[in-house]
């Protein structure tokens, strides 16, 4: 009799073992720092939410090996790929242009610049390099002002040993981006 009443114990025991350890959340939080504010009649630079491959727009933290996608077994982006990137390109482009006001959403009133970012390729490998091949465009509202176009492939390495290390390579890397976007498209 006592056998049949340790079996659930030792059933339930053995399910806790099995089970997989907590989703743990990213995200591509900017460092933090002092905030700017810009002034008062600011030019307003509106950039709508990064495109990039639709393969990696997703909340999965991924490394590619090769031609295979490893996904994180409990590491998640605490959004989509592409808003998380967003975020952090406005919050770095607010420091390198604090005259302006950037913001990725969409004002009431027309914007004096739209800037759009297109990232046609997008890697993080197993070996610590990250990679991103980028094109943006910036348009003016005034139409006698010139378009603003550049394209870039920006690098970084860095430890992929955990996700935690992932996400800091990426936000590395998209920062360097931004800086670049920031430095070419200025005025």
């Amino acid at each position: 009799m006592r056998l049949h009443h340790l079996f659930p114990a030792v059933a339930l025991g053995l399910l806790s073992a099995c089970a997989s350890a907590p989703v743990q959340f990213y995200t591509l939080a900017p460092v933090a720092g002092p905030v700017a504010t810009p002034p008062r009649n600011a030019a307003v630079v509106y950039v709508p939410r990064v495109v990039m491959p639709d393969y990696l727009d997703t909340q999965d933290i991924l490394v590619r090996d090769d031609s295979r996608l490893l996904r994180s077994s409990n590491g998640r982006w605490a959004s989509r790929l592409s808003q998380s990137a967003t975020n952090l390109i406005v919050a770095r482009l607010s420091q390198d242009w604090p005259q302006a006001m950037v913001t990725a959403y969409a004002p009431v009133e027309t914007p004096d610049s739209r800037l759009s970012i297109t990232m046609e390729r997008l890697d993080m490998t197993s070996d610590g390099k990250a990679v991103v091949l980028a094109s943006w465009t910036r348009l003016p509202r005034d139409e006698t002002r010139p378009v603003r176009q550049g394209r870039s492939m920006e690098s970084v390495q860095g430890s992929v040993a955990t996700d935690q290390e992932k996400a800091a390579l990426l936000r590395q890397l998209f920062e360097k981006l931004a800086d670049r976007i920031a430095a070419e498209s200025a005025g």
